[in-house]
This record gives structure tokens, C-alpha cells and sequence, in this order.
């Protein structure tokens, strides 16, 4: 059973008592969970419908190593799509949507953009919806004359301008805007995000403050605050905001998800699934609805529902790797479906190639299944990445130990047994690889060092004393057939075995691997079974 799972924060290791090999290699909710973006909004004149630029486009959504709270794509999308012309009127003399046919449309259109048209709006309809390419928008924008632009126009620049990276720009149009007319909640709601963006926290703040007393019924402005206070981890202050914004606008597919990950995070299970539940109803094809929906019901142990909502993510998204990374987690550690594992953890290895997540999985994975030397090459990737990956350094030290590099698993050994050192095994092994390597002196000393951790009369003693002194087995032996924790007894069984090998006692030696081999989960069964049958097996 694929058992590497343990808890931790933003690479920040806590170190167990003791690194056992079920504790080894894999965490529990910290991969990171994509979200929806907070929308720019934008409406064209009073009374019109309000338009937003769209959400992650596929593939490109930005995923932050957090502790488990929502990854804010601040970036946004260099994307205006056709829900932007389509949810605004593109004349000024006309009430009705002006549809541009597909094919419809010439090149010569393309090139004679008018450097005359009134509004943003008109340009887009002109420019954008041929192609296809928010820059270019952009540049038809600015070609129409920004200086004549009115300013529902230069809201639109400004969004774009911020979708484009140029936050400067972004940011003088938009406090322009709101100089000229404080009112406008838009516009100062839009600011906030170019404030974040930024990263100038208390200027969004000031920002998302006055939107609200421009306007207090801006839904978004109150999901964003939500969205913030998650990041915060400040359940209270989520909920509050989210409820808020679901009062105002109870359609909010981002507000349902939001909520949703509040309630699973006070541990309201049911009802973030009642709330994901909906938000898929209202957007069936929103990606990351199902995403959370699949998360809550890994929670709640729905594990077929969870994997269904990873197919649907993966069939949408096939070049997001953090979704076959998800169904990977299931696939490990609800179904020990091994191989459908394997193939997800590839696939995110070829789309991400230094997805530290996967390369993790990947080490664990093939170490469970005894491929001893593709994990090897994982976990030397995993701490060439991050060094202080204490968990990787016993099973580097065993691998060395299998391939015969004494004084290499003597190094990972000794790093393992100073992350935790209640550890016998650590130094023990450290020992056991000076011994192979011929300091023998220092062999000695790390034993009796050893053997001081435990009392005189525990099997662990007569083990570690048989170590020492190489002499008579006869008290280890003796020792271990009554000990009566299986596991610690058939752990400690392999050091006699190592003693054996080393004094080249074969017949000892090897009956003592044939009775380790079998069993699994501990660092000497593996290392009793690669004495037998070698490391390519």
C-alpha cells in the first residue's frame, strides 16, 4: 500500500519523531488548488450589462505552493474574449449587439481600423473580435486616441493595460477615473486589483474601502475580500465577505466556490459539497468548480465522484498538470491503482518537468514498488531542488547502501540521523556503512554511541552490543526470539544480517534477507530484499 503521506506547509518540514518510511515522502492538501480569478468589472454605460474578462485560460493557470489555501492568479489573462463584446453595446447610436459572422470579416477591416471611433468598445468590436489578441486590442485602442477616450473607454484601457502587465499604466488611467468621478465603484474595485497585482496590500485595501462606499452593493467587491481573507486563512472574515456577496449576487459560481472552500475548511463538508454542487449546476464546463468538488469529495471519502470530476478537468484541460497530480493523490492512495498513478505522474512530469509535487510522488512510487534506481535518480532531483528535504535522505542512504558507495550512504545516513535523533536506525546504519568502508574505529565509536540509547536487557540492546563487539550471537538471537513487537524484531534481525554479511558468514547472511525480504515498509526489508535480488530487479 502507497502509504508516503504526511502534513506539511509551504516547504517548511516538520520533522517526525521519527522518519519511518510510511511517513517518508508525501503530504496530505498541500497541492496547490487552482481558482478562478477575480474578474475586472466593467459596464459600458448606466444601466447596461456589466461584462468581465475571462477566467484562467486553459493551461496557463498559476498555482502557488500555499499551505492548501486558494492560489490567487493576480496575473490575470491577457484575454478578451467575445463575453466581453457580447455583454456591452458596440455603438453608440444603437441599443442592439452588433454580431460580427464568423469569416465575415477581411483582413482590409483589420487594417483600417478607424482612429476615430468614440469608445472602447467600438474598437474592440472592429479589431479584437478578428484577432483574437488582447495586445493587439490594445494597440487598437491606443491608436484610436487615448486623450479623446471617454471614460468608460479608459476603463476598458485600463483593464487591458493590466491584462497586458502594465500596471503602472493601468494604475494612472484608473486613479485618474476615480479623481475625475470618486463614485465610480468599477473603477476603484479595478484599482484594487492593479493594487494587488502590485503587491501594495493597504493601497488595495483603501481601494476595495472606497468601491464599497461608492457603491455597497458591488457582489465582487465583497468576493474579493473573501478571496483574501482565505488566503489569510481568516475563516471568519471569508464567510462574512462570501455570504455578503452571495446576498447580492447569489449566481456567482466564484462566491458558491469561494464559500464552499471556507465551509471545508471549518469542516463543513456537507455543505461545501451542497455549494459546489450548485456551482457546477450553474457552470458545468467551469473547470475548476469540479476541481474543489473533486477535493471535498476525496474528503468525504466519495472517492469514484472525486476521480469523475478529475476525468472532466483533464478531458477540458489536458496541458494542466496539477489536475493529473490530483487524481494521481487518489489514484495512490484510495484505489492502489499503482499503474494509472504512475502514468498520471509521468504525464505531469512531461508537462512540468520541475513539478516538485510529482517528482516527489514519482520517488515514492517506484521506491514502493522496488525500483530502487528510478527512485534514486527522483529523490536526488527532489534534493537537488530543495536540500532540505530531510525526508528524501534516508532513502538515499539506502540506495547507496544497496549500490555498495559506503561513504555516499554514510553521508545521507549521518544528515538523516541529525533531522531525528531518536532514531536508531540512523546511526546504526551511518555505522554500518563506516564499517563497509573500512574506518572501522569510527565504526565502533558511532555503535557504542548507539547502543546508549537504550537499556541493558532490550532486544534493541543485545542487537546493537552484538554490533559492537562481533563475537557470539548467541544473546541477539536470543533476545530477538522473544521479543514480541513483530515489526521492531524483524527490523532488528537485518543488522544481525548486516554483521553476518560483513564477517562473510553467507549461509547466515542470507537466511537472515530470505526471512526480510518478503515483508514490506521498512528501510531493512528493502534492503534485505536488494541484498538477494540486487537493485534492477
Amino acid at each position: 500500500m502507497f502509504r508516503h503521506l504526511i502534513k506539511t506547509v509551504s516547504f517548511v518540514f516538520l520533522i517526525p519523531r521519527r522518519i519511518e518510511r510510511s511517513e517518508l515522502v508525501h503530504f496530505v492538501g498541500i497541492v496547490p488548488r487552482l481558482s478562478p480569478p477575480v474578474r475586472p468589472l466593467i459596464r459600458m454605460s448606466a444601466g447596461k450589462t456589466w461584462f468581465h474578462t475571462p477566467r484562467l485560460c486553459r493551461g496557463t493557470g498559476s498555482r502557488l505552493s500555499d499551505s492548501g489555501s486558494r492560489a490567487l492568479p493576480w496575473g490575470m489573462i491577457p484575454f478578451i474574449l467575445t463575453l466581453l463584446l457580447s455583454s456591452c453595446n458596440t455603438s453608440n447610436t444603437s441599443g442592439e449587439r452588433n454580431t460580427v459572422m464568423e469569416g465575415s470579416v477581411t483582413k482590409e477591416k483589420t487594417d483600417n481600423v478607424s482612429a476615430e471611433a468614440e469608445n472602447a468598445a467600438e474598437v474592440l468590436e472592429s479589431f479584437y473580435t478578428v484577432t483574437d489578441d488582447s495586445g493587439k486590442a490594445l494597440a487598437a485602442l491606443e491608436a484610436a486616441g487615448v486623450e479623446s477616450m471617454d471614460i468608460e473607454s479608459r476603463l476598458v484601457f485600463a483593464v487591458l493595460l493590466r491584462s497586458e502587465g502594465r500596471l503602472d499604466e493601468s494604475r494612472d488611467q484608473l486613479e485618474s477615473i476615480v479623481g475625475e468621478d470618486s463614485s465610480g465603484a468599477l473603477a476603484w474595485y479595478n484599482l484594487a486589483l492593479v493594487e494587488h497585482a502590485a503587491g501594495d496590500a493597504p493601497a488595495r485595501d483603501s481601494a476595495l474601502d472606497s468601491a464599497i462606499a461608492a457603491d455597497d452593493t458591488l457582489a465582487d467587491v465583497y468576493a474579493f475580500r473573501g478571496t483574501l481573507a482565505i488566503a489569510d486563512s481568516d475563516w471568519n472574515r471569508a464567510e462574512a465577505n462570501l455570504r455578503k456577496a452571495l446576498e447580492l449576487k447569489p449566481g456567482s459560481t466564484e462566491s458558491l466556490i469561494g464559500m464552499a472552500w471556507v465551509m471545508a475548511k471549518t469542516e463543513r463538508l456537507d455543505e461545501a459539497l451542497v455549494l459546489l454542487d450548485k456551482a457546477v449546476e450553474l457552470e458545468p464546463e467551469f473547470v475548476y468548480a469540479r476541481v474543489d468538488r473533486s477535493r471535498v469529495n476525496v474528503a468525504l471519502r466519495n472517492y469514484n465522484d472525486a476521480e469523475d470530476d478529475l476525468d472532466f478537468a483533464i478531458e477540458k484541460e489536458p496541458a494542466v498538470p496539477w489536475h493529473y497530480l490530483d487524481r494521481a493523490r487518489i489514484r495512490l492512495r484510495h484505489f492502489q491503482d499503482y499503474e494509472g498513478a504512475l502514468e498520471d505522474l509521468n504525464t505531469v512530469e512531461r508537462l512540468d518537468s520541475g513539478n516538485f509535487f510529482a517528482l516527489v510522488y514519482l520517488a515514492g512510487l517506484h521506491e514502493e514498488q522496488r525500483r530502487f534506481l528510478q527512485a534514486r535518480d527522483y529523490y536526488q532531483r527532489v534534493v537537488d531542488m530543495h536540500p532540505d528535504y530531510v525526508w528524501a535522505f534516508m532513502p538515499l542512504g539506502k540506495f547507496a547502501w544497496m549500490e555498495g558507495e559506503f561513504d555516499e550512504a554514510e553521508k545521507w545516513f549521518q544528515k538523516a540521523a541529525a533531522e531525528d535523533p531518536d532514531e536508531f536506525s540512523f546511526p546504526l546504519m551511518a555505522a554500518l556503512s563506516m564499517l563497509r568502508s573500512g574506518n572501522v574505529s569510527e565504526a565502533d565509536k558511532l555503535f557504542s554511541e548507539t547502543l546508549r540509547m537504550f537499556n541493558r536487557g532490550e532486544t534493541a540492546y543485545e542487537v546493537v552490543r552484538f554490533c559492537v563487539e562481533r563475537n557470539s550471537d548467541y544473546y541477539a538471537v536470543n533476545a530477538l526470539n522473544k521479543e514480541s513487537n513483530e515489526i521492531l524484531r524483524e527490523r532488528l534481525w537485518f543488522y544481525l544480517g548486516a554483521i553476518y554479511e560483513f564477517e562473510n558468514n553467507t549461509i547466515g547472511a542470507s537466511a537472515v534477507f530470505e526471512r526480510l525480504a518478503a515483508r514490506t515498509g521498512e528501510m531493512e526489508f528493502d534492503l534485505a530484499w536488494a541484498a538477494l535480488y540486487g537493485v534492477e530487479s
